[in-house]
């Protein structure tokens, strides 16, 4: 036997031995689970939708309108100390509106324009939040609604709820190994299945044109869940 020949049978019978290693660890006992975290907690802070729409006969009077009106709003704003950071145009439109009369012929007409302004306001003291809805009703807003709750310390709370679901995870393969009589190996893997941090809408399109008093706001709470999924090895 050459040399030649004797190097390339070991490098043979190495390459069956690694094959044979891994296919002998991809064969390990384990024990796959999914584990889940969840947090309650009252929301301390809100995402208001508020803005103005105005109509006239030109586009340049539908705007002077909602421009005025918006000033009003601002205004509001600045008297409750609502910061610059926390106010964020989220639309801002300026349509035709057509008018098509039954005894007329062809296509519709223009018969007016419209200017929709709207705003997404953090309100970091729920305790304001009534009065601020109230506010802007009384200083012209007609298009109010899509309040959603949410946490100030967001990130705090779902890491919490990871570590509420990896503890969870592991309970739940203890229990198992435990009614198989083997014991429990090491973590192989872990991969998270999801995070939810639900944000409800309060209230959709709440006009509260009629309200006197500050709006009654319930707030509740929330629940922040976390699913991990781990596969450990059995010894």
């Amino acid at each position: 036997m050459t040399r030649f020949t004797t190097l390339f049978s070991l490098a043979i019978l190495a390459s069956l031995a690694f094959i044979n290693t891994a296919g002998a660890d991809d064969m390990r006992p384990t024990v796959s689970v999914t584990g889940e975290g969840v947090v309650t907690a009252a929301p301390d802070m809100a995402m208001v939708s508020t803005g103005v729409t105005t109509e006239a006969a030109t586009p340049e009077a539908a705007l002077n309108a909602n421009t005025a009106a918006m000033a009003s709003l601002m205004n509001v704003l600045d008297d409750l100390d609502i910061a610059n950071k926390d106010r964020q145009t989220s639309n801002f439109n300026v349509s035709p509106q057509y008018r098509r009369d039954r005894n007329e012929t062809g296509g519709p007409r223009i018969d007016g324009y419209r200017v929709s302004n709207q705003l997404t306001i953090r309100v970091r003291d729920l305790g304001e939040l009534g009065t601020l809805l109230d506010a802007l009703v009384k200083a012209g807003s007609n298009q109010l609604g899509n309040i959603r709750f949410d946490f100030s310390e967001r990130g705090k709370l779902v890491d919490k709820a990871r570590q509420l679901a990896v503890a969870d995870a592991r309970k739940r393969a203890e229990l198992y190994v435990d009614a198989a009589d083997v014991d429990l190996g090491d973590v192989l893997s872990i991969s998270e299945s999801g995070v939810a941090v639900p944000r409800p809408p309060m209230m959709r399109n709440a006009m509260m044109a009629e309200a006197a008093a500050d709006v009654p706001i319930a707030v509740g709470e929330s629940e922040i869940r976390a699913t991990v999924h781990m596969v450990f090895e059995l010894d």
